[in-house]
């Protein structure tokens, strides 16, 4: 240990060990070579570690060197019938690797991602029964205020009423300090919104569906909602709430119909330049 450890002092103050055409070699083990440019990547700039620590890095680096090798070795010894598994699973490995990463590149090449409107309309019709709802969904927002806001006791009977609704809207914008981070254009899980607002309900589903505008307080707050649609369980799901899992779903058949296509014009051309004879 000591005279590795001297090396190991010498190589880091000096690159002229001793080399035979590879550069300058660190450790060898039954002809196998441990180069200092194979680790070159793994020690820090000169002058970020003091001499001991760095001493110390390389010992690990060449130990762990070692180590693995040795480990191969005594693998490749004890478990000499399995090896032509291992080897079959290695190449099969490449194999699949290889063959990943081609279609991967010509998928990219020629996916239209372009999906239409009406391609996603089209496709959310015929597979209907496909988008049933597993949960309650809801268009819907809220705004809040104060419950210590200067006339907020005004601004609650404002906001049920059309008739008043410029005070409410007017009142609203100046006392208002939170609100919902969605709009009621876009759907929700119902769960999840109820868990924004401080609604007491039996039934939440039959009171937003029965009060589709309300007011709810907490001790700080009270909440102004506004409840444009409802979805109950097991109903089937509305179009923009499926949008993008139908736009998804359209570009996988793409995806999967380009993968066929380059496997079976592999097929062909293989056939007609006479590669392949099938018998």
């Amino acid at each position: 240990m000591r005279h590795i450890l001297l090396f190991l002092i010498l190589l880091l103050s000096s690159c002229k060990h001793q080399t035979k055409g590879n550069g300058d070699v660190i450790a060898s083990l039954d002809g196998k070579l441990l180069l200092y440019e194979d680790i070159a990547s793994q020690l820090p700039k000169p002058g970020v570690l003091n001499k001991a620590d760095s001493v110390a890095l390389l010992h690990t680096i060449v130990r762990n060197w070692a180590k693995n090798q040795l480990l191969v070795k005594a693998a490749e010894f004890n478990l000499k019938e399995d090896l032509l598994d291992f080897e079959e699973l290695v190449i099969q490995y490449r194999n699949d690797l290889l063959k990943h990463a081609y279609i991967e590149r010509f998928v990219s090449e020629n996916l239209d991602t372009n999906v239409s409107a009406t391609e996603i309309s089209e496709y959310y019709e015929k597979n209907l029964s496909n988008f049933e709802l597993k949960e309650s969904i809801v268009r819907a927002k809220f705004t809040a205020a104060p419950l210590e806001a200067q006339k907020v006791n005004e601004a609650k009977r404002w906001f049920k009423s059309n008739y008043y609704e410029e005070k409410y809207l007017d009142w609203i914008e100046v006392f208002a300090t939170d609100q919902s981070a969605y709009t009621d254009s876009s759907w929700v899980p119902l769960d999840e919104f109820l868990a924004d607002i401080p609604l007491e309900s039996g039934n939440p589903y039959s009171y937003l569906k029965r009060t589709p505008r309300f007011t709810c307080e907490d001790t700080m707050m009270v909440y102004f909602v506004i409840v444009s649609e409802l979805r109950i369980e097991n109903s089937y799901s509305p179009l923009e709430y499926v949008r993008e899992s139908i736009r998804k779903m359209i570009l996988n058949k793409r995806r999967m119909d380009l993968i066929e296509k380059v496997e079976e014009n592999i097929i062909a051309n293989a056939i007609e330049k006479g590669d392949l004879y099938i018998h």
